[in-house]
């Protein structure tokens, strides 16, 4: 079985705590993956020697530097050919300059929370999945990668804006998806298909070029 790692913020997390989220994403990704719960950075070296295939953020640390030991083990994991996962706060990796360039983008803002409606991108993995809306942060961005190519988008006050991306590093993935902000959006089935299927999609043994 393919082995996955989760990292969350358990203590101290400024706006979205790990627990609840932890027990959803291992449920969900369980079947396919032996699945290790974490909310240390400095275990994230365990991704080089541990045998994992698929590395999850749900990390909440926009407001402290993320190490440089760690960042460099994750980057050179993905261009190994392992499989990046981010979940809405799970960008906060952003805040060391290489993870920045690794995920393609970056977290500016956000507006006021709102029900939003997220819908694939015409072209990609999540092309054939149904939209759906859920009470969301408008998450804006500054796009580091612009090769990256597009898997959601969502409307926000007539204009439409990035809502995920998958990009190439090495022989590995990355997949950034927008919603997340609260254990509400892991109920929705539409969203649990969405995670499921990038963690698929960044675990093949030959993806396909391009998403």
């Amino acid at each position: 079985m393919k082995k996955a790692m989760i990292l969350g913020t358990y203590n101290d997390a400024p706006y979205h705590p790990f627990a609840g989220v932890d027990r959803a994403l291992k449920d969900l990704l369980s079947p396919d993956f032996d699945v290790t719960l974490i909310d240390d950075p400095a275990r994230l070296e365990e991704t080089e020697r541990g045998g994992y295939s698929l590395l999850v953020s749900y990390l909440d640390a926009f407001d402290k530097p993320f190490p440089d030991a760690p960042a460099q083990a994750v980057c050179r994991f993905v261009r190994d050919g392992g499989g990046l996962l981010c979940l809405h706060n799970g960008i906060s990796l952003q805040t060391n300059e290489a993870m920045y360039r690794l995920i393609g983008g970056r977290f500016l803002r956000h507006p006021r929370q709102t029900v939003l409606r997220f819908l694939p991108a015409a072209e990609g993995f999540l092309k054939d999945l149904p939209g759906f809306a859920i009470s969301e942060e408008p998450y804006q961005f500054e796009l580091y990668d612009k090769a990256l190519t597009p898997l959601l988008r969502y409307e926000y006050e007539g204009a439409s804006y990035p809502g995920g991306w998958c990009r190439a590093e090495g022989a590995g993935r990355v997949v950034f998806l927008t919603p997340g902000h609260s254990a509400e959006a892991f109920r929705v089935p539409e969203y649990l298909d969405m995670i499921a299927r990038s963690a698929r999609w960044l675990t093949e043994e030959k993806p396909p070029k391009g998403c």
